[in-house]
């Protein structure tokens, strides 16, 4: 690799980690939202806000991270490949998984931006979809990327899984709202995200 091909490729992988750093926190605040984690003793740190602000930053390095492999000079991504899922001339099927993960992020986004117009009801529902989001996040990076194998990587993707599983696990002990109603969208996504990264680790697990 030449100078700026390393430069490119460096900030790629420091995008992608980063993006993906901010995401799982992103989650785990969200998860102990609605976990009702508050003390009365304490600020607010927990709040929508923090959570607001974390999902924007990942998003801002998430777009680092794609614009940097669309000009990386060594693997010659074209935009299609970077936008397109299993376009792709690099392991598409993991590609993929992460430009799905991008669609559904802009989905949510754009939901939380139009939630005055669809409802809250709506707009809740489609929030879960997050959980989606962290799933093929995971995926993506664990299958595709190059640091997988090394002792570093391994602790920030161990470290993230058992956070958001730990929590995804409380939340879905308590699937009730405040009415007392069951909410079976969120048990569903939770065990189906859970399973879909269970599934990519065996996968990540073979190919390494």
């Amino acid at each position: 690799m030449t100078g700026l091909e390393t430069l490119v490729w460096v900030i790629e992988r420091a995008g992608g980690f980063t993006a993906f750093a901010l995401l799982t926190l992103a989650v785990a605040v969200g998860l102990a939202l609605s976990l009702h984690w508050q003390s009365p003793r304490w600020p607010r740190i927990i709040n929508s806000e923090l959570h607001n602000f974390l999902t924007l930053l990942a998003t801002v390095f998430l777009g680092v991270h794609v614009l940097a492999a669309w000009v990386d000079p060594y693997t010659h991504f074209s935009l299609a490949e970077v936008l397109v899922p299993l376009v792709s001339h690099y392991r598409p099927e993991w590609i993929a998984f992460g430009i799905v993960a991008l669609y559904l992020g802009i989905a949510i986004g754009i939901s939380t931006w139009l939630r005055p117009k669809i409802g809250y009801a709506a707009w809740r529902r489609l929030h879960v979809l997050t959980l989606a989001v962290y799933a093929l996040s995971a995926v993506h990076g664990i299958a595709s990327g190059t640091d997988t194998g090394t002792a570093w990587a391994t602790a920030v993707y161990a470290g993230s899984i058992g956070l958001v599983g730990a929590l995804l696990a409380m939340r879905v002990a308590t699937p009730k709202d405040a009415t007392g109603r069951a909410r079976p969208m969120l048990t569903v996504g939770s065990v189906a995200a859970l399973a879909l990264v269970t599934a990519v680790l065996v996968s990540a697990g073979v190919r390494l």
